[in-house]
């Protein structure tokens, strides 16, 4: 399955590793971020108040300073509008919180639209988990943390790992899930109703 990789002005770790058939979109001063990997991307979309590179004849998107939306989330729709279902978020942690939290609000927005965002942070990535069940990998003593997002998480399971639950309520304002851990043995999360953010420890 196709990807497109959104890369942000914020900090990036990690290498995006793109094939022919992703799409790669620099927001706004992600550009720059690309251009010092040696990586070329299909579009720079933005209100371009951030980037310094040459954007040469890449195609862009120029939006106004003022608008609603983040360049993320602006990159996110156009990936979606060309058909992509998954996505990879590199630059967009770090630097300023509030974009950093605003992402985190992006990953739910995709899952209630059927897509998958991964946020490539520097210790953990995160996804977001609504009304269904995700079973996952990790190193053994590795962590994994489930957030409840915008509201109450009810029906939630985590069978598998260090600590098990069955059936509880996460609450966006106790945070009841942080720093679970691996066995060596997949871990699955379930929630009945309602939106988990899910952050793995990178192996």
């Amino acid at each position: 399955m196709s990807t497109c990789y959104i890369v942000g002005a914020g900090e990036l770790y990690g290498r995006p590793e793109p094939k022919c058939d992703d799409l790669v979109i620099a927001a706004d001063g992600g550009l720059d971020a690309l251009v010092s990997l040696g990586i070329t991307p299909d579009l720079v979309l933005g209100d371009m108040d951030s980037v310094s590179a040459d954007l040469g004849d890449t195609e862009r998107i120029v939006y106004p300073v003022r608008k609603d939306e983040t360049d993320s989330f602006l990159a996110y729709f156009e990936g979606a509008r060309r058909g992509y279902t998954e996505f990879m978020l590199y630059g967009c942690v770090g630097g300023r919180e509030d974009h950093t939290y605003a992402n985190y609000s992006l990953l739910v927005y995709a899952a209630k639209r059927g897509h998958k965002v991964t946020l490539v942070g520097k210790v953990c990535d995160t996804t977001a988990l609504i009304n269904g069940s995700v079973t996952l990998c990790g190193a053994s003593a590795s962590h994994l943390s489930i957030f409840a997002f915008g509201g109450e998480a009810r029906g939630v399971s985590v069978r598998g790992a260090e600590y098990e639950a069955e059936d509880i309520t996460l609450t966006p304002d106790f945070p009841l899930g942080v720093s679970n851990r691996f066995q060596g043995t997949p871990v699955t999360v379930e929630v009945r109703d309602g939106a988990l953010l899910v952050m793995q420890e990178k192996s």
